[in-house]
């Protein structure tokens, strides 16, 4: 794994949705000090997933997932990802059986 130069430390997150927040309203660039950091760099530091779930869905939503994704520049698959653990963040606020 690489190892990626911070311009300052940042804090770690008390969950997924503080992580999501914060990545949503910084810019990279303010954080990292090497604009030369690529797409996979950064996937290198995500953890991997060990489970694989298909899901059947109709060509029109894999369309608009699709075009959605395009437009936030990531792939649909991640795209996804990202909604479901929404929802069960938004489902399971205050349960911390489900935390994750």
């Amino acid at each position: 794994m690489k190892s990626i130069k911070m311009i300052k430390p940042i804090k770690p997150f008390k969950n997924l949705e503080e992580e999501a927040n914060f990545w949503d309203t910084h810019d990279t660039s303010e954080i990292f000090k090497n604009p030369k950091v690529s797409m996979s760099d950064l996937l290198e530091l995500e953890p991997k997933k060990d489970v694989v779930m298909t899901v059947r869905v109709q060509k029109v939503v894999k369309d608009r997932i699709e075009k959605m994704a395009r437009i936030k520049g990531v792939n649909s698959t991640t795209l996804s990802r990202m909604w479901l653990i929404e929802r069960l963040i938004k489902e399971d606020t205050g349960n911390p059986k489900f935390a994750f």
